[in-house]
């Protein structure tokens, strides 16, 4: 069993966007976390189901099914990270602890050459 356990190849992630394959295990947003991420939502949303399903109308109810909601979309994001390779979610991680930073591509500069700093007034 160990024979064949060695011998069978790594998934081929046909699915899955060149430029998420690309990214090397240790990279935040790589294949291997995603779907680490990706499972751990999907179990979570089940127990959230089977919880919600018992209890009575009420406040901490409604938290629940926020959070069901929250976590729904979040593995929607995933999916759609694995199919374009862009992160829609402004959060990240297993339970979105991490907020995601952005960063400009190109600076835009003024008349006098200087990055523009101050946002667009009209």
């Amino acid at each position: 069993m160990a024979k064949v356990r060695a011998a069978k190849k790594p998934p081929a992630y046909k699915n899955i966007h060149e430029d998420v394959k690309d990214l090397p295990d240790d990279h935040t947003l790589s294949v291997k976390n995603v779907k680490g991420w990706e499972k751990h939502n999907k179990e979570r949303v089940k127990d959230l189901k089977y919880k919600i399903r018992r209890m009575d109308k009420g406040k901490e109810k409604t938290l629940l099914e926020r959070e069901v909601e929250n976590r729904s979309v979040y593995l929607a994001n995933i999916a759609r990270y694995f199919d374009t390779s862009i992160w829609l979610d402004l959060f990240y991680g297993k339970d979105q602890d991490h907020k995601v930073t952005y960063r400009p591509i190109a600076y835009a500069y003024d008349e006098e050459g200087y990055i523009k700093t101050s946002p667009i007034a009209n």
